[in-house]
């Protein structure tokens, strides 16, 4: 558990997390709380992931959900390295900002970039951007009425499971209430989800994270 005590990030502010799981590691990092991203005032809140996951570990890295508020400029981007015998599972969820405060993408901009290499070759990378001043979130193709996003990658090295996994996650996601994709990415699954609440789809990634680990 990533203990924190800071309220949220703030313009300017830059947070870097190096995480390193030896061989046969079997572990699964979560955060205390939401990730507030309050108004940056015209600066940029930044993150910087690198993780590093070793011969035959078990690692699920699964992180509470961000919020971007009103008037926020956010930029995150991880780099994960995965050794071909290890297990990894990795969640990323955000909103369209603070819902209940009728905040919907009222960010400047979010900007999310991840990438996965199995061994030395790149498997899966995402990049994800909200710019509202461009897009209009709320068309079909974009996020229509949900308010909530998810992005999971899960990589095995036996495809038989990712088979049967996929099937699995197809049948869980009819109960989130949005909407769920699944598709291969080399020995791993990419998941994208749509719901109106951020627990919905945390609770439906630590159903996936439940058959692994």
């Amino acid at each position: 558990m990533m203990m924190a005590a800071s309220a949220g990030l703030f313009g300017g502010d830059h947070f870097s997390l190096n995480l390193d799981f030896g061989a046969k590691s079997d572990a699964t990092f979560l955060s205390q709380s939401y990730e507030k991203v309050f108004n940056t005032d015209g600066k940029i809140a930044s993150k910087n992931i690198t993780i590093s996951v070793g011969e035959e570990a078990k690692v699920c890295y699964m992180p509470s959900p961000a919020i971007p508020f009103a008037g926020s400029h956010y930029q995150s981007e991880a780099r994960v390295q995965i050794d071909p015998s290890a297990i990894f599972i990795y969640a990323d969820i955000f909103t369209c900002g603070r819902t209940g405060m009728g905040e919907f993408f009222s960010m400047d901009k979010f900007q999310s970039k991840s990438r996965f290499y199995v061994g030395d070759k790149l498997v899966f990378a995402d990049h994800t951007l909200i710019d509202p001043r461009k897009f209009d979130y709320a068309k079909i193709g974009f996020w229509q009425n949900y308010t909530h996003n998810g992005m999971m990658f899960v990589y095995c090295p036996k495809e038989g499971i990712l088979d049967d996994l996929k099937k699995t996650i197809r049948e869980k996601g009819k109960d989130v209430g949005g909407v769920t994709g699944v598709s291969h990415a080399g020995k791993g699954l990419v998941v994208r989800t749509l719901a109106m609440r951020g627990e919905t789809i945390w609770d439906f990634f630590e159903s996936v994270r439940n058959l692994y680990m």
